[in-house]
């Protein structure tokens, strides 16, 4: 590619960052999240594809449940004093659950809340030789702005996107509520406590409220702007998609999804993996993931999870790598994420599927989720990067499907 034509893609791909970025407060199922998601449909359909946004049922916000989780679990603590046997009940049940909600079941609370509507934009390029379905996918919700992003309370997590187990800030509250159930326990079987008891008590009590508080401030912070999170996402999507239009593959038909809801629980992508995973064969599908691909250094994952590290099919990974070994794209590395992302629920359903990132001396950029995620942050080399490693990644997936069809 010539100097003047990456300036060119640049410029594209800042502006078209700057008109996703303009939709603000596009949390998922806001009409700011569908426009977005239109706006992209329309730029699609001028390009050739054939784009619709469809409605997604989703999970409740997550402040709603952590609002629900910390209400029980100081009602829990309270009742602890008056009646020990039923709390300890509801103390378990709401440890349980908040385990479930950690590590993805059992989500028994929850259940007294009601889903949401979101969407998903989804685009096709057909293709009436393809043997095989490449979908692109990149969330077109933003994340809201809360007190647990800041940098001050982000030091008592653990950002670092590294293989091993990371401690979850949520831990401290199963430590709360397994002493609270502890204590009602001991208060049940003898009427007269320790003062060792009491403070555990008190401890629990004040986690269960901090976790409290942290949900309203959750829920009544504003949303951010989301050029980084994830407008670069999307623009690298269009980006390569513009260029498979002028440059069809071969042997793949070309998909774009744009999934609502992603943060932080990927209700979109379940939602379209429930609705169309019919449509798809998990044997000649690939799904590349593109995330937060504004600042920093560009990097491929291989693995995503909390505690356990869910490797991705080898066949994505294999090809990232190769082409890394590449002089243009020799700087980027491979990564392992903290947390689900889009690729990982494609990668539980069978799907071969890969993540795309970028990242800053090897964490999450640190404004991501706060007001600075704004266009000004974002770094035009890395997301024009972005987009040319996605684009030859997507060839090199239609060169794999043409030689699989040759030795067969």
């Amino acid at each position: 590619m010539s100097i003047s034509s990456r300036l060119r893609t640049k410029e594209e791909l800042l502006e078209f960052i700057g008109e996703q970025s303009a939709f603000r407060g596009r949390v998922a199922g806001s009409e700011e999240e569908r426009n977005c998601q239109a706006a992209l449909a329309g730029r699609l359909d001028r390009l050739g594809l054939e784009a619709s946004v469809e409605g997604a049922v989703v999970p409740p916000l997550s402040q709603h449940i952590l609002f629900v989780h910390g209400l029980t679990g100081l009602f829990a603590c309270i009742l602890t004093l008056l009646k020990p046997l039923l709390a300890l009940l509801l103390g378990a049940v709401a440890t349980l659950s908040f385990w479930g909600e950690l590590r993805g079941r059992p989500r028994l609370l929850r259940g007294v809340l009601m889903n949401r509507l979101s969407g998903n934009m989804i685009a096709r390029l057909r293709n009436d030789r393809a043997r095989a379905a490449l979908v692109l996918v990149a969330h077109a919700d933003v994340a809201s702005s809360s007190l647990h992003f800041r940098p001050l309370v982000k030091r008592f997590t653990i950002r670092r996107e590294q293989p091993g187990r990371t401690l979850h800030p949520g831990s401290l509250v199963l430590v709360a509520g397994v002493v609270q159930v502890v204590v009602a326990a001991h208060l049940w079987s003898s009427p007269e406590g320790s003062t060792l008891a009491m403070v555990g008590l008190l401890g629990a009590a004040l986690v269960q409220g901090a976790l409290l508080a942290l949900a309203v401030d959750w829920w009544r912070s504003p949303p951010v702007e989301g050029a980084i999170d994830n407008a670069s996402g999307l623009a690298v999507a269009w980006g390569v998609a513009k260029a498979l239009v002028d440059e069809p593959l071969k042997n793949t038909e070309l998909w774009l999804l744009a999934t609502g809801d992603r943060e932080p629980d990927c209700g979109g992508m379940r939602s379209f993996l429930h609705q169309s995973a019919y449509m798809f064969d998990p044997g000649s599908t690939f799904f590349v993931n593109i995330d937060d691909v504004g600042r920093g250094d560009l990097h491929y994952a291989i693995a995503e999870g909390r505690w356990h590290k869910s490797a991705y099919r080898a066949t994505l990974p294999g090809l990232a790598e190769r082409l890394a070994q590449r002089p243009e794209f020799s700087d980027v590395r491979e990564t392992t994420l903290v947390g689900t992302t889009d690729a990982g629920i494609a990668t539980s359903r069978g799907f071969r599927a890969i993540t795309l990132t970028s990242l800053v001396d090897g964490h999450r950029p640190g404004l991501l989720h706060t007001h600075d995620d704004c266009l000004e942050a974002v770094e035009p080399e890395t997301v024009e990067k972005a987009q040319r490693f996605a684009l030859e990644l997507a060839r090199q997936v239609d060169r794999f499907v043409g030689a699989e069809d040759e030795a067969l």
